[in-house]
Protein backbone atom coordinates (compact mmCIF):
# COMPACT_ATOMS: atom_id res chain seq x y z
CA UNK A 1 0.00 0.00 0.00
CA UNK A 2 1.12 3.40 -1.01
CA UNK A 3 1.81 6.18 1.44
CA UNK A 4 -1.14 7.98 -0.31
CA UNK A 5 -3.48 5.77 0.43
CA UNK A 6 -3.18 5.54 4.36
CA UNK A 7 -5.72 6.57 6.41
CA UNK A 8 -5.10 8.88 9.05
CA UNK A 9 -7.73 7.69 11.53
CA UNK A 10 -9.94 10.96 10.77
CA UNK A 11 -13.46 11.04 8.46
CA UNK A 12 -14.34 13.85 7.17
CA UNK A 13 -17.99 14.56 6.86
CA UNK A 14 -18.39 16.84 3.65
CA UNK A 15 -21.12 18.53 1.79
CA UNK A 16 -21.51 20.90 -0.69
CA UNK A 17 -24.66 23.88 -1.59
CA UNK A 18 -25.82 22.27 -4.65
CA UNK A 19 -25.76 19.08 -3.25
CA UNK A 20 -28.33 17.90 -0.10
CA UNK A 21 -26.66 14.73 0.34
CA UNK A 22 -23.69 14.40 2.98
CA UNK A 23 -20.75 12.79 1.93
CA UNK A 24 -18.31 10.37 4.48
CA UNK A 25 -15.17 8.94 3.71
CA UNK A 26 -11.67 8.19 5.56
CA UNK A 27 -9.13 11.09 4.92
CA UNK A 28 -5.93 10.11 3.30
CA UNK A 29 -2.88 12.18 4.27
CA UNK A 30 -1.84 14.74 2.34
CA UNK A 31 -4.04 17.73 1.10
CA UNK A 32 -3.91 17.04 -2.45
CA UNK A 33 -5.71 13.36 -2.05
CA UNK A 34 -8.36 14.85 -0.40
CA UNK A 35 -9.16 17.41 -2.91
CA UNK A 36 -8.91 14.49 -5.22
CA UNK A 37 -11.44 12.93 -3.18
CA UNK A 38 -13.79 15.49 -2.63
CA UNK A 39 -13.40 16.63 -6.20
CA UNK A 40 -14.60 12.77 -7.24
CA UNK A 41 -17.03 12.60 -4.68
CA UNK A 42 -19.30 15.84 -5.69
CA UNK A 43 -18.21 15.45 -9.59
CA UNK A 44 -15.78 18.86 -9.66
CA UNK A 45 -13.03 20.02 -11.33
CA UNK A 46 -10.49 19.45 -9.16
CA UNK A 47 -8.63 22.38 -10.03
CA UNK A 48 -11.61 24.40 -8.76
CA UNK A 49 -12.29 22.83 -5.83
CA UNK A 50 -12.35 25.10 -2.33
CA UNK A 51 -12.44 23.78 1.02
CA UNK A 52 -13.75 25.56 4.37
CA UNK A 53 -13.36 23.87 7.88
CA UNK A 54 -15.80 23.84 10.56
CA UNK A 55 -13.80 25.46 13.71
CA UNK A 56 -14.76 23.63 16.38
CA UNK A 57 -14.11 26.73 19.13
CA UNK A 58 -16.35 29.45 16.81
CA UNK A 59 -18.31 26.78 15.10
CA UNK A 60 -17.54 29.61 11.91
CA UNK A 61 -16.37 27.94 8.43
CA UNK A 62 -12.84 28.25 8.56
CA UNK A 63 -10.89 28.46 4.30
CA UNK A 64 -8.69 25.22 4.10
CA UNK A 65 -6.33 25.95 1.38
CA UNK A 66 -2.72 24.33 2.40
CA UNK A 67 -1.10 21.35 3.72
CA UNK A 68 -0.79 23.48 6.85
CA UNK A 69 -4.73 24.63 7.47
CA UNK A 70 -4.88 20.69 7.46
CA UNK A 71 -2.22 19.94 9.87
CA UNK A 72 -4.02 22.96 12.45
CA UNK A 73 -7.45 21.54 11.41
CA UNK A 74 -6.35 17.93 12.74
CA UNK A 75 -4.78 18.93 15.44
CA UNK A 76 -7.34 21.09 17.01
CA UNK A 77 -9.77 17.87 16.14
CA UNK A 78 -7.15 15.77 18.43
CA UNK A 79 -6.75 18.65 21.28
CA UNK A 80 -10.98 18.29 21.27
CA UNK A 81 -11.17 14.76 21.27
CA UNK A 82 -12.48 14.27 17.94
CA UNK A 83 -11.60 12.85 14.88
CA UNK A 84 -14.36 14.03 12.41
CA UNK A 85 -13.75 16.91 10.45
CA UNK A 86 -16.70 19.24 8.49
CA UNK A 87 -15.72 20.30 5.41
CA UNK A 88 -18.29 22.18 3.34
CA UNK A 89 -17.13 21.98 -0.61
CA UNK A 90 -17.99 24.00 -3.51
CA UNK A 91 -16.51 24.30 -7.52
CA UNK A 92 -17.30 24.12 -10.94
CA UNK A 93 -18.69 20.71 -11.88
CA UNK A 94 -17.16 18.42 -14.20
CA UNK A 95 -20.10 18.01 -16.36
CA UNK A 96 -20.42 19.75 -19.82
CA UNK A 97 -24.04 19.53 -20.88
CA UNK A 98 -23.33 22.45 -23.05
CA UNK A 99 -20.48 20.05 -25.42
CA UNK A 100 -23.17 17.39 -25.98
CA UNK A 101 -25.97 19.90 -26.50
CA UNK A 102 -23.95 21.76 -29.15
CA UNK A 103 -22.32 18.57 -30.99
CA UNK A 104 -26.04 17.17 -30.95
CA UNK A 105 -26.94 20.31 -32.53
CA UNK A 106 -24.55 20.11 -35.05
CA UNK A 107 -25.41 16.98 -35.68
CA UNK A 108 -29.23 17.81 -36.39
CA UNK A 109 -28.17 20.60 -38.20
CA UNK A 110 -25.78 18.61 -40.81
CA UNK A 111 -28.72 15.81 -41.41
CA UNK A 112 -31.23 18.55 -42.31
CA UNK A 113 -29.16 20.31 -44.75
CA UNK A 114 -28.09 16.88 -45.92
CA UNK A 115 -31.95 16.89 -46.65
CA UNK A 116 -32.55 19.83 -47.55
CA UNK A 117 -30.04 19.40 -50.81
CA UNK A 118 -31.96 16.56 -51.34
CA UNK A 119 -35.04 18.64 -51.67
CA UNK A 120 -33.07 21.11 -53.83
CA UNK A 121 -32.44 18.14 -56.27
CA UNK A 122 -36.19 16.48 -56.25
CA UNK A 123 -39.19 19.79 -55.73
CA UNK A 124 -37.39 22.91 -55.50
CA UNK A 125 -36.79 23.68 -59.27
CA UNK A 126 -33.00 25.19 -58.57
CA UNK A 127 -30.71 25.99 -61.13
CA UNK A 128 -27.60 24.17 -61.65
CA UNK A 129 -25.55 27.15 -59.82
CA UNK A 130 -27.26 26.66 -56.36
CA UNK A 131 -27.29 22.83 -56.97
CA UNK A 132 -23.40 22.92 -57.17
CA UNK A 133 -22.75 25.13 -54.31
CA UNK A 134 -24.60 23.18 -51.82
CA UNK A 135 -23.02 19.97 -53.41
CA UNK A 136 -19.51 21.52 -52.48
CA UNK A 137 -20.38 22.81 -48.99
CA UNK A 138 -22.06 19.27 -47.70
CA UNK A 139 -18.86 17.29 -49.43
CA UNK A 140 -16.71 19.21 -47.95
CA UNK A 141 -17.93 19.63 -44.51
CA UNK A 142 -18.40 15.74 -43.95
CA UNK A 143 -14.40 14.93 -45.15
CA UNK A 144 -13.32 17.85 -42.79
CA UNK A 145 -15.41 16.22 -40.33
CA UNK A 146 -14.26 12.44 -40.95
CA UNK A 147 -10.69 13.43 -41.47
CA UNK A 148 -10.21 15.64 -38.36
CA UNK A 149 -11.74 13.01 -36.08
CA UNK A 150 -9.90 10.24 -37.32
CA UNK A 151 -6.54 12.16 -36.76
CA UNK A 152 -7.85 13.22 -33.21
CA UNK A 153 -8.68 9.50 -32.28
CA UNK A 154 -5.12 8.57 -33.26
CA UNK A 155 -3.48 10.96 -31.63
CA UNK A 156 -6.04 10.60 -28.24
CA UNK A 157 -5.41 6.98 -28.58
CA UNK A 158 -1.72 6.86 -28.73
CA UNK A 159 -0.99 9.18 -26.34
CA UNK A 160 -3.93 8.36 -23.52
CA UNK A 161 -4.23 4.95 -22.29
CA UNK A 162 -7.29 5.36 -20.18
CA UNK A 163 -9.16 6.69 -23.32
CA UNK A 164 -7.67 3.54 -25.19
CA UNK A 165 -9.30 1.63 -22.70
CA UNK A 166 -12.90 2.94 -22.39
CA UNK A 167 -13.25 2.70 -26.19
CA UNK A 168 -12.60 -1.09 -26.13
CA UNK A 169 -16.29 -1.75 -26.64
CA UNK A 170 -17.27 -2.17 -30.05
CA UNK A 171 -20.64 -0.23 -29.81
CA UNK A 172 -18.67 3.15 -28.33
CA UNK A 173 -16.16 3.39 -31.31
CA UNK A 174 -19.32 2.04 -33.66
CA UNK A 175 -21.42 5.47 -32.47
CA UNK A 176 -18.35 7.68 -32.49
CA UNK A 177 -17.78 6.69 -36.40
CA UNK A 178 -21.22 7.25 -37.27
CA UNK A 179 -21.68 10.56 -35.52
CA UNK A 180 -17.95 11.65 -36.95
CA UNK A 181 -19.23 13.02 -39.91
CA UNK A 182 -22.04 15.09 -38.97
CA UNK A 183 -20.16 17.12 -36.23
CA UNK A 184 -16.40 17.77 -35.56
CA UNK A 185 -17.37 17.88 -31.62
CA UNK A 186 -17.42 13.92 -31.19
CA UNK A 187 -14.72 13.56 -29.17
CA UNK A 188 -16.73 16.53 -26.43
CA UNK A 189 -19.85 14.62 -26.66
CA UNK A 190 -18.25 11.46 -25.30
CA UNK A 191 -16.30 13.44 -22.59
CA UNK A 192 -19.02 15.98 -21.38
CA UNK A 193 -19.97 13.49 -18.24
CA UNK A 194 -23.08 13.55 -18.88
CA UNK A 195 -26.01 10.97 -20.35
CA UNK A 196 -23.51 8.48 -18.87
CA UNK A 197 -20.40 9.79 -21.46
CA UNK A 198 -17.19 10.20 -19.14
CA UNK A 199 -14.52 9.38 -21.58
CA UNK A 200 -11.08 10.96 -19.96
CA UNK A 201 -9.91 12.48 -23.20
CA UNK A 202 -7.20 15.12 -22.89
CA UNK A 203 -7.96 19.02 -21.20
CA UNK A 204 -6.33 20.04 -24.57
CA UNK A 205 -7.78 17.91 -26.77
CA UNK A 206 -10.66 19.02 -26.07
CA UNK A 207 -10.07 23.13 -25.68
CA UNK A 208 -8.62 22.86 -29.23
CA UNK A 209 -11.46 20.87 -30.83
CA UNK A 210 -13.96 23.86 -29.08
CA UNK A 211 -11.70 26.73 -30.29
CA UNK A 212 -11.27 26.19 -33.96
CA UNK A 213 -14.90 24.93 -34.56
CA UNK A 214 -15.40 28.17 -35.69
CA UNK A 215 -13.87 27.50 -38.95
CA UNK A 216 -16.59 24.57 -39.65
CA UNK A 217 -19.56 26.89 -38.40
CA UNK A 218 -18.16 29.67 -41.37
CA UNK A 219 -17.59 27.40 -44.09
CA UNK A 220 -20.14 25.45 -43.37
CA UNK A 221 -23.42 27.02 -41.36
CA UNK A 222 -22.93 30.39 -42.85
CA UNK A 223 -22.38 29.09 -46.62
CA UNK A 224 -25.41 27.36 -46.46
CA UNK A 225 -27.81 29.90 -44.77
CA UNK A 226 -26.10 32.05 -47.81
CA UNK A 227 -27.29 29.61 -50.46
CA UNK A 228 -30.49 29.57 -48.48
CA UNK A 229 -31.29 33.23 -48.63
CA UNK A 230 -30.26 33.73 -52.26
CA UNK A 231 -32.76 30.31 -53.48
CA UNK A 232 -35.48 31.30 -51.28
CA UNK A 233 -35.28 35.55 -51.88
CA UNK A 234 -34.39 35.91 -55.42
CA UNK A 235 -36.23 36.67 -58.49
CA UNK A 236 -38.35 33.10 -58.72
CA UNK A 237 -37.94 32.15 -54.88
CA UNK A 238 -38.42 28.53 -53.81
CA UNK A 239 -41.70 27.58 -51.94
CA UNK A 240 -40.99 27.32 -48.18
CA UNK A 241 -42.23 23.59 -47.93
CA UNK A 242 -41.90 21.82 -44.39
CA UNK A 243 -37.73 20.61 -45.16
CA UNK A 244 -36.60 24.28 -46.05
CA UNK A 245 -37.65 25.58 -42.55
CA UNK A 246 -36.88 22.48 -40.48
CA UNK A 247 -33.11 22.75 -41.90
CA UNK A 248 -32.79 26.86 -41.71
CA UNK A 249 -34.06 26.55 -38.78
CA UNK A 250 -31.91 23.75 -37.22
CA UNK A 251 -28.44 25.77 -38.66
CA UNK A 252 -29.40 29.05 -36.52
CA UNK A 253 -30.29 26.88 -33.46
CA UNK A 254 -26.84 25.24 -34.19
CA UNK A 255 -25.13 28.60 -35.19
CA UNK A 256 -26.86 30.67 -31.75
CA UNK A 257 -25.53 27.86 -29.17
CA UNK A 258 -22.32 27.15 -30.62
CA UNK A 259 -20.85 30.67 -31.95
CA UNK A 260 -20.68 31.90 -27.92
CA UNK A 261 -18.86 29.27 -26.53
CA UNK A 262 -16.00 28.51 -29.59
CA UNK A 263 -15.34 32.44 -29.94
CA UNK A 264 -14.74 32.59 -26.29
CA UNK A 265 -12.86 29.39 -26.82
CA UNK A 266 -10.90 31.04 -29.16
CA UNK A 267 -10.07 34.27 -27.71
CA UNK A 268 -9.13 32.72 -24.34
CA UNK A 269 -6.98 30.41 -25.92
CA UNK A 270 -5.17 33.39 -27.75
CA UNK A 271 -5.03 35.10 -24.87
CA UNK A 272 -3.17 32.43 -23.08
CA UNK A 273 -0.97 31.46 -25.69
CA UNK A 274 0.39 34.85 -25.83
CA UNK A 275 0.91 35.03 -22.03
CA UNK A 276 2.89 31.76 -22.14
CA UNK A 277 4.86 32.80 -24.65
CA UNK A 278 5.78 36.32 -22.78
CA UNK A 279 6.46 34.02 -19.79
CA UNK A 280 9.01 32.17 -21.79
CA UNK A 281 10.77 34.61 -22.67
CA UNK A 282 11.01 36.03 -19.11
CA UNK A 283 12.40 32.89 -18.16
CA UNK A 284 14.67 32.90 -21.06
CA UNK A 285 15.68 36.31 -20.10
CA UNK A 286 16.11 35.61 -16.88
CA UNK A 287 18.12 32.49 -17.14
CA UNK A 288 20.40 34.43 -19.60
CA UNK A 289 20.71 37.44 -16.84
CA UNK A 290 21.84 34.89 -14.07
CA UNK A 291 24.18 32.57 -16.02
CA UNK A 292 26.16 36.16 -17.41
CA UNK A 293 26.09 37.12 -13.63
CA UNK A 294 27.62 33.69 -12.94
CA UNK A 295 30.05 33.66 -15.53
CA UNK A 296 31.27 37.14 -14.22
CA UNK A 297 31.83 36.27 -10.62
CA UNK A 298 33.51 33.51 -11.62
CA UNK A 299 36.08 35.96 -13.54
CA UNK A 300 36.64 38.02 -10.70
CA UNK A 301 37.26 35.73 -8.28
CA UNK A 302 40.19 34.20 -10.65
CA UNK A 303 41.57 36.84 -12.34
CA UNK A 304 44.45 36.16 -14.85
CA UNK A 305 47.26 38.30 -13.86
CA UNK A 306 50.24 39.27 -16.24
CA UNK A 307 53.67 38.42 -15.39
CA UNK A 308 56.29 41.26 -15.53
CA UNK A 309 58.47 41.67 -18.84
CA UNK A 310 61.66 41.29 -16.65
CA UNK A 311 60.08 37.90 -15.76
CA UNK A 312 59.35 37.08 -19.34
CA UNK A 313 63.03 38.01 -20.58
CA UNK A 314 65.61 37.51 -18.94
CA UNK A 315 68.62 40.28 -19.53
CA UNK A 316 71.26 39.15 -22.35
CA UNK A 317 74.58 38.08 -20.64
CA UNK A 318 76.53 40.37 -22.77
CA UNK A 319 74.98 43.64 -21.11
CA UNK A 320 75.61 42.70 -17.36
CA UNK A 321 76.77 44.80 -14.87
CA UNK A 322 79.69 44.38 -13.14
CA UNK A 323 77.85 44.17 -9.63
CA UNK A 324 75.61 41.62 -11.06
CA UNK A 325 79.03 39.42 -12.63
CA UNK A 326 80.39 39.36 -9.01
CA UNK A 327 77.14 38.23 -7.23
CA UNK A 328 76.73 35.59 -9.57
CA UNK A 329 80.50 34.32 -8.80
CA UNK A 330 79.78 34.18 -5.23
CA UNK A 331 80.41 37.75 -4.45
CA UNK A 332 84.15 38.31 -4.65
CA UNK A 333 85.46 40.42 -7.54
CA UNK A 334 88.60 39.40 -9.52
CA UNK A 335 92.27 40.83 -7.78
CA UNK A 336 92.45 44.51 -9.50
CA UNK A 337 89.35 45.03 -10.31
CA UNK A 338 87.65 48.10 -8.58
CA UNK A 339 84.89 47.38 -6.60
CA UNK A 340 81.42 48.91 -8.35
CA UNK A 341 81.06 52.60 -7.15
CA UNK A 342 76.64 52.25 -7.11
CA UNK A 343 74.87 49.29 -6.96
CA UNK A 344 71.57 49.03 -8.42
CA UNK A 345 68.14 49.60 -5.84
CA UNK A 346 67.22 45.76 -6.10
CA UNK A 347 70.69 44.81 -4.89
CA UNK A 348 70.55 47.35 -1.71
CA UNK A 349 67.23 46.16 -0.71
CA UNK A 350 68.51 42.61 -0.97
CA UNK A 351 69.21 40.82 2.54
CA UNK A 352 72.62 40.13 3.68
CA UNK A 353 73.54 36.83 3.04
CA UNK A 354 73.51 34.73 6.51
CA UNK A 355 76.72 33.91 8.10
CA UNK A 356 77.75 31.54 10.35
CA UNK A 357 79.07 32.37 13.88
CA UNK A 358 82.72 31.58 14.95
CA UNK A 359 84.12 30.72 18.29
CA UNK A 360 87.36 32.36 18.83
CA UNK A 361 89.66 29.82 19.94
CA UNK A 362 92.23 29.72 23.29
CA UNK A 363 95.34 31.64 23.86
CA UNK A 364 97.84 29.52 22.26
CA UNK A 365 96.61 29.61 18.70
CA UNK A 366 98.69 30.47 16.39
CA UNK A 367 97.90 32.61 12.86
CA UNK A 368 97.55 30.20 10.46
CA UNK A 369 95.71 27.76 12.57
CA UNK A 370 97.92 25.64 14.15
CA UNK A 371 98.00 25.19 17.97
CA UNK A 372 101.21 24.36 19.97
CA UNK A 373 102.27 21.09 19.40
CA UNK A 374 101.58 21.31 15.72
CA UNK A 375 98.46 20.38 15.76
CA UNK A 376 95.41 21.70 14.36
CA UNK A 377 92.44 23.14 16.14
CA UNK A 378 88.95 23.40 14.74
CA UNK A 379 86.54 26.25 15.81
CA UNK A 380 83.50 24.95 17.80
CA UNK A 381 80.52 25.92 16.42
Amino acid sequence: MTQSDESTGFIVKASSAGDSQLRTMGLRQGFEELVVDLADAFDFIPASVTLFSLHNGTRFMVLLGSQGDLDVVLAEAMEGGSHVVTIEVSGIPARRSLDGLGCLAGVAATAAQLFYLYWMITDSGAGFTAELQMWSIMIFALLVNLGSFAYLLDDETDKNHPFRLWIRPLHRRAAMLILSPFSGEVLPLVACKAFGLDAPIRSSTRDGIVKYGWFMMVAQDLMVLLVMWGLHTGETPAPMDTIPLTAISLTLFSVLLNLPRRVSHFVLGSCDAAYREKEELADDAKISFFAAQKIGASKSASPVKDRPEAARAPPPMSKRSPSSAALTNGGASKPGASPPQAMSSSCRSAAPPKQRPVTPVGKGSAQGGKAKGGKSTKSML
